[in-house]
């Protein structure tokens, strides 16, 4: 039985270990665990001589036909020599049917896709403690995943893109890596057959993604605007945005002004501070930044971070109180 950590599931999802039938990938962010389950499945499909065939399957289909799923496990193809079932975890998936199937020898490789599972879900538990099964927990490093997301979107079209402009575009993306994605794959088209990225090319496709969307809950939040904190939080989680990747916002922000904070109190001139960020502030990023240093020291800085921290670990530990927790952090940190 091996225990994984988040930070080694990327690796695994990019050279699959082929000793595990069966691979749970879960997390609260639906849009990066989705993105991890599909990544999976075509790097084992790719290992694979010839590719495998894959089948999706949710709780349509299982309430269409209860006994599918184990159909299409036990079952040899007659079109593929390998098979790939990935399946959502929703009210049809049992994990007492799971553990069945996995303990009576499987012809196909299962992946299910999960939400934020408890370490007492049984589902959980099921993969960790199984030999031939890996549970893979998903939860977002905003810069590394974001990071991943460029290098995927943008060499995939074969465009360049020099480290400074680069480390724009990072600074102009947040919200996960979903919106993220979306934004690059715009970017590309909009670039074309030119073949190098630039400044005036990000601001044109990008706009104000990561400065309005979501960083102006964040300055709401910093300039203790309770009542506008609390319906740009509403209104991003009606458009489906997700508790965890807000708390990254909330979390980049208050790291950024503890930063600029501790350089102000130690005597450096905030304007000169907010410059050596890297990657380089947005504009509108920077002056909210030097409009939040006035009001807040490092100590009182520091305590806000701590608090988005832990509330991030507790939604973990209770995923399904995550949206009231967010919101009472929210009405903490604007008291």
């Amino acid at each position: 039985m091996v225990a994984f950590k988040a930070a080694q599931t990327p690796p695994f999802i990019e050279n699959p270990d082929f000793r595990y039938a069966a691979a749970l990938v879960y997390g609260p962010d639906s849009a990066l665990v989705a993105e991890r389950a599909r990544d999976l499945a075509k790097n084992i499909s790719a290992a694979k001589e010839p590719e495998a065939e894959l089948i999706r399957l949710d709780d349509r289909d299982l309430s269409e036909d209860p006994d599918r799923l184990a159909v299409e496990l036990q079952t040899h193809s007659m079109f593929a020599e390998h098979r790939i079932v990935h399946v959502k975890a929703e009210r049809r998936l049992r994990p007492e049917d799971i553990s069945e199937l996995i303990a009576s020898g499987l012809s196909a490789i299962l992946i299910v896709e999960a939400g934020n599972l408890r370490p007492s879900s049984k589902l959980r538990k099921l993969f960790e403690a199984s030999e031939q099964a890996i549970a893979l927990p998903c939860y977002a490093d905003a810069a590394k995943d974001i990071s991943r997301v460029i290098d995927r979107e943008l060499g995939a079209s074969g465009l360049e893109i020099s480290r400074e402009v680069r480390a724009y575009l990072e600074s102009r993306l947040g919200g996960g890596t979903g919106l993220a994605r979306s934004e690059c794959a715009k970017l590309a088209t909009y670039v074309g057959d030119t073949g190098t990225i630039t400044v005036d090319d990000i601001d044109a496709v990008i706009g104000d993604l990561g400065a309005g969307m979501f960083d102006s809950l964040a300055s709401a939040v910093a300039e203790r605007k309770a009542g506008q904190a609390l319906s740009q939080l509403d209104a991003l989680l009606a458009g489906g945005t997700a508790p965890a990747a807000i708390l990254t916002i909330l979390s980049r922000h208050f790291q950024r002004l503890h930063r600029l904070c501790a350089a102000v109190d130690a005597g450096e001139a905030a304007s000169r501070a907010a410059a050596q960020f890297r990657p380089p502030l947005h504009f509108k990023q920077r002056d909210a930044l030097l409009l939040h240093v006035r009001r807040w020291s490092e100590g009182s800085a520091a305590r806000a971070l701590s608090r988005v921290q832990n509330t991030i670990r507790n939604t973990r530990r209770t995923p399904a109180l995550e949206r009231e927790l967010t919101s009472q952090l929210i009405v903490e940190l604007t008291r």
